[in-house]
């Protein structure tokens, strides 16, 4: 994922705020792409976090018992 249309919307915040803008207004185009950008995102979150519980949900352990025997 490259997460390009966050970094621009970022940007531009950045660019705007240093110019003492008031208000930001952005295309329905740009506004969808940040929209999809953000989706895309959390549906990574979202497969990251059920990779990690099932890989540890499913650990299996081994039970290895030593004993002397007649020694």
């Amino acid at each position: 994922m490259s997460g390009l249309y966050i970094k621009r919307f970022v940007d531009r915040l950045q660019q705007l705020e240093l110019a003492g803008q008031k208000e930001f207004r952005c295309p329905i185009s740009d506004a969808k792409n940040l929209h999809n950008d953000i989706t895309k995102l959390l549906a990574d979150i979202q497969a990251l976090h059920e990779g990690t519980t099932s890989a540890d949900s499913s650990t299996n352990i081994t039970e290895i018992e030593v004993t002397g025997g007649s020694f």
